[in-house]
């Protein structure tokens, strides 16, 4: 009786073990994976500081004009593509509105009573090659394409405890922070064994489905996947100048701070610019 029982276990572990083997080849196998993302942004007013800012009125049209951004919060689409080692996450580009004047006021660029809203940079494509360890981000800065080249390197990942079901998947949650400190979220799916996701972010073991980076400021969630047999190789990025990381942050740092200087020197420094979560006055 007791080797009736032995046999009965073994034979129905290694069903259960066939099950999850059969899932996962359904999306090891495949020769690539399409993976369709929805991004929203948010700003927060408290994260924003109004202190400097001595005239009332445009102080009031800032408020307000962040108010009106975040009851209609900023979203784009994103698809996360990935074959042979190699992966390219590309995001709807969208228009920015390059000011927003002040009513019943006068002014241009940088001039008393206009508001200048900029976001300085926006990336455009990711790509990662597990390969070679190399990752190309396509960003543009001034209307001008480049193309940052840096190793692949590890993320650090803290794994908890917490579990949920995002698009019909098992999710296991997971915290880290960037290398300015900005607290980041993901939950990923042990179901689809690719160690990957939206934007830089990967390195879980299993698919990134949801993202939540610095207290819902930005928030990736996964709207569909989909594996693919005859997905064409993934080609490498070529537009763009390519620059190192470094290269790239310094030349962002430049550009903000001539933003800041020309403000200061237009019409005495009455002049606002908001830019990346920050009033510049």
């Amino acid at each position: 009786m007791k080797i009736y029982y032995l046999f009965f276990l073994i034979m129905k572990n290694s069903a259960l073990l066939l099950i999850f083997v059969f899932c996962s080849l359904n999306y090891t196998h495949a020769q690539g994976l399409i993976v369709a993302y929805e991004e929203i942004s948010t700003i927060s007013l408290q994260q924003l500081d109004f202190s400097q800012i001595d005239n009332p009125r445009i102080r009031a049209a800032i408020e307000n004009s962040i108010r009106e951004r975040m009851n209609n919060e900023r979203s784009k689409t994103a698809q996360l593509i990935v074959n042979n080692g190699i992966s390219l996450y590309k995001t709807e580009e969208f228009e920015q509105p390059e000011s927003a004047k002040v009513a019943g006021w006068e002014g241009n660029t940088y001039m008393s009573g206009t508001i200048i809203q900029r976001s300085g940079s926006s990336t455009l494509v990711i790509y990662k090659n597990y390969l070679d360890k190399l990752m190309l981000s396509q960003s543009k800065l001034e209307g001008k394409e480049y193309l940052i080249e840096e190793p692949l390197t590890e993320i650090k990942w803290k794994i908890g405890r917490k579990k949920r079901e995002i698009s019909g998947f098992h999710c296991i949650e997971a915290t880290t922070k960037t290398s300015t400190g900005t607290p980041v979220v993901a939950w990923y799916t042990p179901d689809i064994p690719v160690s990957d996701g939206p934007l830089s972010y990967w390195g879980l073991p299993g698919l990134i489905l949801y993202m939540d980076i610095n207290n819902g400021g930005r928030v990736i969630s996964c709207t569909s996947v989909e594996p693919v047999d005859d997905l064409p190789a993934i080609e490498t990025p070529t537009e763009g100048e390519r620059v190192s990381r470094k290269q790239f942050n310094k030349m962002r740092e430049d550009w903000m701070q001539r933003i800041q200087n020309n403000a200061r020197l237009e019409r005495g420094g009455n002049s606002t610019i908001i830019t990346g979560g920050t009033v510049i006055r």
